[in-house]
């Protein structure tokens, strides 16, 4: 099903009741219906025909309103004046998103034109105008703004890109982000510490918690002959090497656990410390876990981090539901441009993983938990490398005004993956590595980072811009 978009367009009908081109109107509804046609190769366009005086813009207005649009390209066929416009932003009212497509008809400028297709160019004037306008009378009224020729791909895929954040942005407000039980408590690590009420104020998102106790009592409630039946498909799937089975099994029946409260608590987001507290007291890392409710749908950022959760629906959003990796930076080779990162089990869902590529099933990292009491010996992590192509990586840094968008594009390798024992990604990005850790240490970033499968600079462009945060590209 196609998204639904609404498309004003007009101006004023002096030109033609008043002045010698009653022509006028045919041709701009010509040019409008060539926009029409080429909008509707995505969307389902509501088009309520040309408005020419400020009550025509409020009834076309009242009718895009009404037909439950989320966004409305605005077009000004020739000149528009700003009662028009005003009447069109008030009709809409603040919740559907609007952008000005300042274009024309005409290609170029010709050498020889006659007096009424030029009409068809004064567009130009008024879009200038309005956003003059608006500067002065309505200084807090957001809008987006795309130029390009009329004909042109780039100014689709401006238009494009300002839909999928529009819709991301919407998405956002309201999305339901757990921390379970806390942020990381472990290691001090002062960058990640959240600032939960800036974070709401400024996505809209909700913050709730999620306690150690429902977990282990849930995974309590497990049957065996659920544990058996993941138990079995986990191991048909992936290479078991270090974990022994009673590991395997405890953290199939913890899989089981967790999905059941992330979907009876609502959640979209989860953000998950697993220390000091969950692998103790479940006697299982909840590696495994993580990663099977990454391959759900949900979004999952370990040592409870606010800022991955929320960058990770961003992501997810843009890319119309992608698995999001939580992503660190741990090895660098600086002869071919790699960064290796991830993180210690559950950083990335199985179905992220190189198609060529068996996952396994590995011991921690740290080689043992002997002296942990209540962990298990070896805990149960996946290791896999994830597939390669481009990705696009983004961080929410919290600045002295609020949360600022940092984000990097490259490539993911392609190349075997490393026995690191946890889920991985060797990330080349578009600029040089000295470039690159030069740039983060002079802007400041948290060392937290959401990745996913796609290049999406532009994009994410736009959604700061809707979000009203800074935003920094560290690879250009």
């Amino acid at each position: 099903m196609k998204t639904k978009i609404g498309l004003f367009s007009g101006g004023i009908e002096i030109y033609w009741k008043d002045c010698g081109m009653p022509e006028l109107p045919e041709l701009m509804e010509k040019d409008v219906q060539r926009l029409i046609d080429k909008l509707s190769e995505k969307y389902e366009v509501v088009y309520p025909g040309l408005a020419g005086n400020e009550e025509e813009s409020i009834r076309c207005a009242r009718e895009i309103r009404d037909a439950g649009v989320q966004t409305v390209i605005v077009y000004h066929a020739t000149y528009v004046d700003d009662d028009m416009s005003f009447a069109v932003i008030d009709e809409l009212g603040p919740k559907i998103f609007t952008i000005l497509m300042h274009s024309q008809g005409i290609k170029g400028i010709p050498e020889s034109i006659d007096m009424v297709p030029a009409g068809t160019t004064w567009g130009n004037n008024s879009s200038v105008q309005i956003c003059g306008t608006l500067k002065r009378m309505r200084p807090d009224y957001q809008f987006a703004y795309v130029f390009g020729d009329f004909d042109g791909p780039r100014i689709y895929d401006e238009i494009d890109d300002y839909i999928k954040a529009n819709r991301a942005v919407n998405k956002l407000r309201g999305s339901q982000i757990m921390y379970m039980p806390h942020r990381c408590t472990q290691v001090p690590m002062y960058d990640t510490y959240p600032d939960d009420t800036k974070m709401c104020a400024q996505t809209g998102v909700r913050i709730g918690f999620l306690s150690t106790i429902e977990f282990v009592e849930e995974m309590d409630n497990v049957s065996e002959s659920e544990t058996d039946a993941l138990y079995r498909e986990i191991t048909e799937k992936y290479e078991v090497v270090e974990p022994t089975e009673d590991e395997v099994r405890r953290s199939c029946q913890q899989s089981i656990a967790l999905e059941t409260i992330a979907r009876r608590h609502k959640v979209d987001a989860l953000a998950i410390d697993t220390g000091p507290e969950i692998t103790p007291r479940t006697g299982s890392l909840p590696a495994l876990a993580m990663a099977l409710l990454i391959d759900k749908g949900f979004v999952v950022a370990t040592e409870g981090d606010l800022s991955v959760s929320v960058g990770g629906l961003i992501l997810q959003s843009l890319t119309g539901g992608k698995p999001v990796q939580f992503w660190e930076h741990l090895m660098f080779d600086e002869e071919k441009n790699w960064i290796l990162g991830g993180h210690e089990g559950g950083s990335a869902g199985f179905s992220m993983a190189h198609k060529d590529y068996r996952p396994k099933l590995r011991c921690t990292q740290y080689v043992d938990f002997r002296n942990w009491k209540g962990a298990p010996h070896n805990a149960v992590l996946p290791e896999f490398i994830t597939e390669p192509g481009p990705v696009t990586l983004i961080n929410l840094f919290r600045g002295e005004q609020g949360y600022e968008m940092r984000y990097a594009t490259g490539q993911s390798v392609d190349t075997p993956p490393r026995p690191v024992h946890f889920e991985h990604t060797i990330f080349q990005p578009d600029i040089p590595l000295n470039d690159y850790f030069h740039r983060m240490k002079d802007i400041g970033v948290c060392h937290h980072f959401g990745l996913v499968h796609g290049s999406l600079g532009p994009q994410l462009e736009k959604v700061a811009e809707l979000l009203k945060m800074p935003c920094i590209c560290l690879t250009k």
